[in-house]
């Protein structure tokens, strides 16, 4: 079933590109100097297409929200949430601090946080007391986005 988008925002995690470039190009001189053998030639390989595959899964993020819930996820929608309105009690902007990072990880401040870069977020929490801090460089669009999809599903 398509639903009506009312927001969507795809973020870019350049720092997230920059550093796993750097490290794909530093496994492939270490290969190039070091591998004398067809194992270490192959495991010098796999760490690369690792690192390539981690890069592109995880150096964006999207947020969408639609005519009845909110979702966001890192490269392919298979790697996110989606929350429902009527799960959730709140949604206000926040920041996160550089100690909670970047990524999919638990936080004393925010609960689980899913960011690729910056530090504004969105904080979702739902009903059950699971707290969320989503990064998005346009937190307040995101909060509107939700706030006027939820009155128009009002009767």
């Amino acid at each position: 079933m398509n639903e009506r988008i009312v927001y969507e925002r795809r973020q870019i995690g350049w720092l997230t590109i920059v550093i796993l470039f750097i490290v794909v190009a530093m496994l492939s001189v270490a290969l190039a100097l070091s591998a004398r053998t067809t194992d270490q030639q192959t495991a010098f390989n796999v760490a690369i297409c690792i690192c390539a595959l981690v890069g592109g899964l995880f150096s964006s993020l999207t947020v969408r929200v639609t005519e009845r819930d909110i979702a966001w996820w890192f490269g392919i929608p298979q790697i996110g949430r989606r929350v429902a309105f009527d799960e959730i009690a709140s949604i206000v902007a926040t920041r996160t601090n550089l100690m909670e990072g970047w990524g999919i990880h638990l936080t004393w401040w925010h609960g689980w946080v899913w960011n690729v870069s910056g530090f504004n977020a969105v904080e979702i929490v739902l009903r059950s007391g699971t707290r969320f801090a989503v990064g998005t460089p346009e937190p307040q669009a995101v909060i509107d986005a939700v706030q006027s999809a939820r009155e128009r599903a009002r009767p």
